[in-house]
């Protein structure tokens, strides 16, 4: 079935990943799921809408929440094959899940849970393979390059594209995201400092206190959100030289 469907909208799949659905959409058959996979004229449909976009173009929309929020299978580029989430307020197709495997499988857990819900592969709080972390390097490498080798492109593609690097960034490489504390785009220096919170980094936190006072406006928001997570974290570990402004 799922053959037919991406043949349609000319798209080649791993054999495995298409069995993988099949299986799933069975299963989706048999139980409610408040995250659906969506009929395949949903599908084609959405497709050619997010294909104007293009933000969204190498994206393919699989489930829905029927709240207009899609969950969609990255089938071009760099982060191919991983899963993203399409929000109807707000722009982030950074990675969530690695696989169709991986979300299937957290899916079929937690059936009546939203995405939000959902625990994700990215960013991750664990400590992953070496092969799994070369894979994400290679991805983080690639969509560098994509950046460094197009001065001119489009501002809304870059910070997409940095969302993704910061979402697969392992922990043992966080370093390399606190410059990103320092960028112009102000959507880019606030996401910086919620992944820098989320990993608790305690090294990011003088360069946090700094955005916390001086950063643009969501950013000084994000670094002061960060800093509680650090701390809270760190608790009798250091001594906090300065009050944040709550």
């Amino acid at each position: 079935m799922f053959i037919e469907l991406f043949n349609r909208l000319s798209i080649t799949l791993p054999i495995v990943l298409i069995e993988e659905l099949e299986t799933h959409y069975k299963k989706q058959k048999d139980q409610d799921y408040l995250l659906r996979l969506m009929e395949f004229e949903e599908v084609i449909e959405m497709a050619e809408l997010l294909s104007e976009m293009k933000v969204y173009q190498d994206i393919i929309p699989l489930w829905t929440d029927d709240h207009s929020n899609y969950i969609g299978l990255k089938v071009q580029g760099a982060c191919k094959y991983r899963i993203n989430y399409i929000d109807h307020e707000e722009t982030d197709v950074s990675p969530g899940f690695r696989s169709v495997r991986s979300f299937i499988a957290e899916l079929e857990q937690h059936p009546s849970f939203y995405w939000d819900e959902l625990k994700k592969d990215y960013p991750s709080d664990i400590e992953i393979s070496d092969a799994e972390m070369d894979e994400d390097l290679r991805c983080i490498d690639e969509l560098n390059k994509l950046i460094s080798s197009n001065p001119l492109i489009d501002d809304d593609i870059r910070c997409q594209y940095i969302f993704s690097i910061m979402a697969l960034t392992p922990k043992r490489n966080l370093d390399s995201l606190i410059p990103y504390l320092d960028d112009e785009d102000m959507y880019v220096q606030e996401r910086a400092c919620e992944i820098l919170g989320f990993h608790r980094y305690l090294p990011a936190r003088d360069k946090l206190i700094e955005v916390s006072t001086n950063g643009m406006h969501n950013g000084k928001l994000a670094a002061k959100r960060a800093l509680a997570r650090i701390r809270e974290e760190n608790q009798g570990a250091f001594y906090w030289s300065q009050d944040i402004k709550k």
